[in-house]
């Protein structure tokens, strides 16, 4: 971390500010990477289960595991039951039940999750995530800390850039507490959070500002954006929508002859950049609770 770039936070740990990312001079280098990472782990045949992907699915994921890292046989709270899935997942506001119950369905019929017996109690079904949902995850925490690794290179965060299993078990049991603060990020950026329910509308946007579409002297068309809707598993029409609904919001402006030219506002800029500094924020939090938490463990065992 560079000096002075720290607050309190979760448990008296100290982590990176929104404002302070904001303000880095190589926060545009990082908001590349951002967006060209995540891309690649949001796209159709990456992301788990073959559906696109949206805040409710993304937050499920992300709980499977870290529910499945903090199960303990002995302590019935803490076994990884569909019901205590939606009960955490109903926290975060981007999952109704009926689409948890759809979703984790097809990760079992896809080989993302399994269900098994608890020991001792044959009625009771907890979710185990396969090795193949694991690697996802390394993959998708791997995408967080690659833009952080660009505003803050020493020490950097070499363990969740390569993928290392201790981390991710240190990351998942960490990050249960961070959750609370997680929340209070995403639903601070209510400008977005149509986009963040939508599926992979956060990232068709993003995407379109890279390619640069959030210049005034865009020459973007709704046609060139064709390739988007395979690639993160959406339909043509529902690409339509997600401009048509960033229009009405004042995200997006068309003009040019028959206003054929598409280019993201300068609103947009400000809004997504404020989340995209807010999610690596809270990444840097829970990256910090997790080496914390290998510290007290290696402690533990010595």
């Amino acid at each position: 971390m560079i000096a002075g770039s720290v607050i309190r936070g979760v448990g008296e740990v100290e982590h990176a500010t929104p404002e302070q990312i904001l303000a880095h001079p190589d926060f545009a280098a990082a908001r590349r990477v951002f967006v060209s990472e995540h891309a690649k782990v949001y796209e159709s045949g990456v992301f788990p289960a073959q559906f696109g992907a949206d805040a409710g699915r993304v937050t499920t994921l992300a709980i499977i595991v870290c529910q499945h890292a903090n199960y303990d046989p002995a302590d019935r709270a803490t076994w990884p039951t569909l019901s205590l899935l939606k009960e955490t997942v109903a926290r975060f506001g981007f999952a109704s039940p009926r689409l948890i119950d759809s979703f984790v369905a097809r990760l079992v019929q896809t080989n993302y999750l399994e269900l098994r017996q608890q020991p001792g109690d044959s009625r009771v079904r907890l979710l185990f995530p396969t090795e193949r949902l694991l690697a996802w995850d390394r993959e998708w925490k791997a995408a967080h800390y690659a833009p952080l690794d660009i505003l803050y290179p020493d020490p950097g965060f070499e363990p969740a850039r390569r993928r290392d299993l201790d981390f991710q078990a240190a990351h998942a049991r960490s990050a249960v507490a961070a959750f609370d603060a997680i929340i209070a990020m995403m639903w601070s950026n209510l400008e977005i959070i149509v986009f963040l329910s939508s599926t992979s509308a956060l990232i068709i946007l993003l995407t379109l500002s890279e390619m640069g579409g959030s210049g005034p002297e865009s020459r973007i068309r709704g046609s060139d954006l064709v390739h988007l809707a395979p690639r993160f598993a959406v339909s043509l029409s529902h690409v339509r929508n997600i401009l048509a609904v960033a229009q009405e919001r004042n995200f997006l402006v068309r003009s040019g002859p028959r206003n054929a030219y598409i280019h993201l506002t300068p609103h947009w800029v400000t809004a997504f950049d404020r989340f995209i500094a807010g999610s690596l924020a809270q990444s840097d939090l829970t990256y910090r609770l997790a080496l914390r938490h290998q510290a007290k463990q290696a402690v533990s065992t010595a």
